[in-house]
């Protein structure tokens, strides 16, 4: 199954300036499998997929579906506006 999704893997982790070390540092796999999900050459499993979402502070649905919710809310608390 194919999920749409308004940024990938790789478009969260260069909007948030972030290196693949990084990110691997952080979620706790390695540089080669995250660099292998960016490019959609391997199937993402539900604990990489729970690891990748309390990373960037989104939810699940947002990453991986395309559901916008979660971020509008943060850019809104970002730019300092009211929920």
């Amino acid at each position: 199954m194919k999920f749409t999704s308004r940024y990938t893997l790789k478009d969260l982790r260069e909007l948030n300036h972030l290196t693949l070390k990084q990110v691997a540092r952080k979620v706790k796999l390695n540089r080669e499998r995250i660099a292998e999900l960016e490019q959609h050459n391997s199937f993402i499993t539900i604990d990489e997929i729970y690891r990748f979402s309390k990373f960037y502070g989104l939810s699940i649905k947002y990453i991986f579906i395309g559901e916008q919710v979660d971020f509008d809310r943060k850019l809104n608390e970002y730019l300092g506006g009211t929920p």
